[in-house]
């Protein structure tokens, strides 16, 4: 498909999207990779980074389609902390049982998922950056089939019209501002570059990212990208 000639529509997210949702988050783990390269299990990535939004707060989600396909989302979350305890209470205590299911009955046979496994044990408290809940109390989740990533003009309207769609939901709403985290290569930065052109974005804190040093042979770093949503004004009064 040319991309110069795509055309993009975006919507609120329906019930009846919730598979393709799954779907894609399931295979856009690490660019250019299977997600079964870093983690076999691929409906334990889906429950933690899908399901939330799908069940506890839909109106915040929305899609792209491309030729009426969904080829992309944009999950936004308005209270992280509600996040937090949502994920802790609700959905982590069956992401668990599943993880030690499948250690017990033999069903991961992979190292790299027991390399996953011990990384998120021993080494993402300290790798994946954080800021202040209260000041960016909101963070969105967005992903591309990976079928289009390839088209760079189609990635990039498909980014920037969900982009749109979920900053202004969430101005809207009255969040201050969102946070995110985003994985990039050494000496790549696309992403936070498109953030800072389209939303004004600034990074706040950069640590090194291991999880995939590994099998893509090259350094990775986290980086927290934070955006303003209200004016100043506004964000100064309700401080």
């Amino acid at each position: 498909m040319n991309a110069a000639f795509v055309e993009v529509r975006v919507r609120a997210a329906r019930p009846e999207d919730r598979e393709r949702i799954r779907a894609i988050c399931q295979r856009s783990v690490l660019p250019g990779y299977p997600t079964e390269r870093v983690f076999e299990d691929v409906e334990i990535v889906s429950r933690l980074f899908a399901d939330y939004y799908l069940d506890y707060e839909l109106e915040s989600c929305f899609v792209a389609e491309v030729g009426g396909r969904v080829v992309g989302y944009a999950l936004a979350c308005k209270d992280t902390r509600r996040y937090l305890r949502v994920l802790v209470t609700r959905i982590l205590p069956g992401v668990l049982w599943r993880i030690a299911k499948g250690i017990i009955l033999r069903r991961y046979r992979q190292s790299e998922t027991y390399r996953t496994l011990w990384w998120v044990l021993t080494r993402a408290w300290r790798e994946i950056p954080s800021v202040s809940m209260r000041a960016y109390p909101g963070h969105v989740h967005v992903n591309v089939d990976p079928a289009f990533t390839e088209e760079k003009l189609g990635l990039l309207r498909i980014g920037r019209r969900l982009g749109d769609a979920v900053m202004a939901h969430l101005r809207e709403a009255g969040v201050r501002g969102l946070q995110g985290a985003v994985a990039e290569a050494e000496g790549d930065e696309r992403l936070t570059e498109f953030y800072r052109r389209f939303y004004g974005a600034r990074i706040a804190a950069v640590r090194r990212f291991s999880l995939w040093e590994r099998i893509t042979g090259t350094r990775w770093y986290a980086k927290l990208v934070v955006i303003d949503l209200q004016p100043m004004a506004e964000r100064s009064e309700a401080t």
